[in-house]
Parts: C-alpha cells; structure tokens; sequence
C-alpha cells in the first residue's frame, strides 16, 4: 500500500492497523521547537483521518463546537489531519465506540467518566459521584489535575484508551416535579425517573427517593399520569422536551454535574508524532471548555424564559443533599484508599 492511498483506505476499512499509520508517519524524533501545527504536518508523510462519533444530533449544541476541531485541527496541520463528524450514533452507541476503539480503529469517540471507569479504571467513576463539583470552576480544576491525569495515564495502559479531553461539560442536573424539595427529607417516598446507570440509581436510593428507570421517551406521560412524581435532568434538556407542562416546579439542586470528553486508541495517538498529539488534544480541550460556558449560558438564559413563564424554581439545601448522599463513596470497594480525598483536595 502506498503512503497516497492510507487517508482513502482509513475512512473505508473498518479497523486502522497500527502497522499501518506507523507506515503514515516520518520518525518524530527530527521535529524541531516550531509551532505544533506546522511540526505536524512536517513530520507526517501522507494524510491521515479520524472519525469523530458522537451520539446527539447535528442540531445540538455541540456538534458545531466538533466542527470548529474538525476546522481547528485541518487548519493547522495544513490538511494533512482531517477528522469527519459522524452523529446520531451512526458509528454505534458509547459503548460500542469504545470498544472500537480500544481495539484500534480510527474512532474518537464522544464518552463520560462513567464509560472510561470500565475500561480497567473504575477510579473514573469517583467523576460520577452526586454533589462532588460545586461549580464549572471546579469541575474544570479537578479535570486539569494530576489525579485525573494519573487515571488518564492508567487508562492508556490498561484499556488502550487516550482521553484527549474530559472537559465538556453539560449544566448541572435538577429535579422536576410538581412541587419542591428543598432538603432530602422533603425528597424522601418521592418517585423519581432517573437513567438506567448505577450513579444515578444508587444516588436516589441513599435519598430514599425510589429510582425508577423510564425510557425519556415515556417521561412526559409518565409526570402527567402520575406514574412518578418527579425526575431528574438538566434543565434545558427537560424544558426541550416541554417537560415543564406537566411538572411546574423546579429544585435545584446541581446533584451531577457529568465529566463528558472525547478519547480515541492509545496505539494510534502514540504512533502520532508528538506535535501532532498536541494539536488534537489542545483543540479538543479548548472546544470543551467553550462549549462548558455556552452550556453554562444556556441554562441560565432558559432558567430566566421558564421564570418569565411561570415554571417555580426552589432552592436546595446543597449541604444537606451533599451529606445525604455521602454513602455514595463508600461503596466502591475496588477505588484506591484515599481517592475520593486526592478529588476533593485537587479541587481546592
């Protein structure tokens, strides 16, 4: 195979050998201290392409932050990296990306900490804890940290998985019901739609808030009939779904605030010469964090809209949620000791 025919031939073959983008790439050892985008497309001696998957539509708001990576990333490297946008989960759901992935093809797969926590790290699923981020701020400190960087480190080993960013960030999850609950005990009995993952489930039976896992699909319905009191979500999502016109009452209580990103095979971003590493994962992290604040925006946009039209928001007892919901981290046997401690102090 020639070196001209390796762009063509990853987009149609379903697996990306490492024997074959080895053969892609000059030996990045001659890469001089120059600018990351143009040492990369000097070091690279044919093209190469990478399929983004992600599973929202091309309406949402992040597919247009993945289009400015995609812009980013040919931009800099004069062309010679290429990523193609595949949404609505046409490459698969998270999972299967994953898996994907982690055997090598030429995926960049759109994940939370939740997935990554399966992949030979359950460290990662600490990220899922209810009541552990008190802000974007934070949340955006503790990703930065030495402690998710050593998960991310384990990650490569153990899982062949590179994150290149964890940093895009959804608004924080409330409830919806048709009153408030401002503290747990007010919670307590309440019949609470929540996803069907173990964070969730586990959160709302320590607030003694029976979890019941309804597709979202059925929400609507299932809070006009009575079938549960309450659910959980972001804000704008649930407003999106015209939620608010069978539930007028929002608590808010910022219990999850989800560690998104994006990750991809380490066996192909270690065959990328290094200033090519840097363009990837700087492009994909600077996305993140704009696309965190426009999230952030758009929450509190909507929160004025639902106000103005009626919708009741109430405050929660963040501390009595917080302690509330402690036993979440005790009941992870297989994390290291002290790690929920290394979290909470990379975040101060």
């Amino acid at each position: 195979m020639t070196l001209g025919k390796i762009k063509g031939n990853l987009m149609n073959a379903p697996v990306m050998s490492l024997t074959t983008i080895l053969a892609a790439f000059v030996s990045a050892t001659a890469v001089s201290a120059t600018e990351s985008g143009s040492a990369c497309a000097t070091a690279l001696s044919a093209p190469v392409e990478f399929r983004i998957s992600h599973q929202n539509s091309p309406s949402s708001p992040i597919h247009p932050h993945l289009e400015k990576v995609v812009d980013l990333v040919a931009q800099e490297t004069n062309g010679k990296i290429s990523l193609a946008i595949f949404p609505n989960a046409q490459l698969g759901g998270e999972m299967q990306a994953l898996e994907q992935a982690a055997f090598g093809q030429n995926i960049i797969f759109y994940t939370t900490a939740g997935a990554l926590a399966t992949a030979g790290v359950p460290s990662f699923s600490v990220l899922n804890g209810p009541f552990l981020t008190g802000s974007l701020e934070e949340a955006q400190k503790l990703e930065a940290s030495d402690i998710v960087a050593s998960m991310e480190s384990d990650l490569a080993k153990n899982g062949n998985l590179r994150v290149l960013a964890l940093n895009w960030f959804d608004s924080p999850r409330s409830i919806l019901g048709h009153k408030g609950y401002a503290t747990p005990d007010e919670l307590a009995g309440t019949k609470m739609r929540v996803p069907e993952a173990p964070a969730y489930l586990r959160t709302f039976e320590l607030l003694k808030s029976p979890p019941m896992a309804l597709p979202f699909s059925e929400l609507y319905l299932a809070l006009q009939q009575g079938v549960v009191d309450a659910a959980e979500g972001g804000i704008d999502g649930m407003a999106n779904a015209n939620l608010m016109e069978v539930a007028d009452t929002v608590t808010v209580t910022d219990h999850f605030r989800i560690f998104y990103g994006f990750a991809m095979s380490e066996d192909l971003f270690a065959a990328l010469p290094e200033p090519c590493q840097k363009v990837m994962a700087d492009a994909f992290a600077t996305e993140g964090a704009s696309y965190s604040a426009q999230m952030d925006s758009i929450t509190t946009k909507r929160i004025e809209d639902l106000k103005a039209s009626g919708t009741k928001f109430v405050a929660a007892d963040h501390e009595a949620y917080r302690q509330a919901t402690e036993g979440f981290y005790t009941l992870f046997p297989e994390w290291p000791e002290g790690l929920v401690d290394q979290v909470r102090a990379a975040m101060k």
